[in-house]
């Protein structure tokens, strides 16, 4: 993978570049790169700097975030109206006090791939399961993740085989029966 980075010479002589910006091609990783994912993922786990808090399952497990990442990287965070946090099916956000993470309730999602999820959400780095793809890509797809979803379109494609069809048949059955017991509990 190749990157441009461009600087800037201060050089004002007459044989120098002067003000000049150049370009110069490099075949490394950007540098700081694998620090700045370390260090993501460690915002991802740093309770006492977050401001949302989301409550999973019937478990009601807490995982942390921070809103600015989501709204950087969700679409249900970025189309909100003015007092709103997120835009997300299904979730219920509910009072904080001042200075408190705001809780947003999502019982109808399992904290570990909702943890898988807001790892990718920070650092960009998934391991996609075939028995958890599809719940991947319907959460992708429900806060707005269009790469995350794309991925697990293409896991799907690119691993398809005899070995692992019923895996995702069971798996698209789960989350097919999920959906219908989520969609009667709100007609009730």
């Amino acid at each position: 993978m190749k990157y441009e980075i461009s600087y800037h010479s201060d050089t004002t002589s007459e044989g120098a570049m002067g003000s000049r910006a150049q370009s110069v091609i490099c075949d490394k990783v950007l540098a700081g790169l694998p620090q700045l994912l370390d260090d993501l993922q460690k915002l991802s786990e740093d309770q006492d700097t977050a401001d949302v808090v989301f409550i999973l399952g019937t478990s009601e497990e807490r995982i942390f975030a921070h809103r600015i990442i989501l709204i950087a990287r969700c679409k249900s965070f970025q189309n909100t109206k003015r007092g709103e946090i997120c835009r997300i099916p299904g979730c219920s956000v509910l009072p904080s006090a001042p200075g408190a993470p705001s809780p947003v309730r999502l019982p109808h999602i399992e904290a570990d791939i909702f943890r898988q999820f807001i790892l990718y959400v920070y650092t960009a780095k998934i391991m996609l399961q075939d028995s958890k793809v599809f719940e991947m890509m319907t959460l992708a797809q429900d806060l707005g993740v269009e790469e995350l979803k794309i991925a697990c379109e293409e896991h799907v494609r690119t691993t398809m085989s005899v070995a692992n069809a019923c895996t995702f048949l069971a798996a698209v059955m789960e989350i097919q029966d999920k959906a219908s017991g989520l969609q009667g509990a709100e007609g009730d």
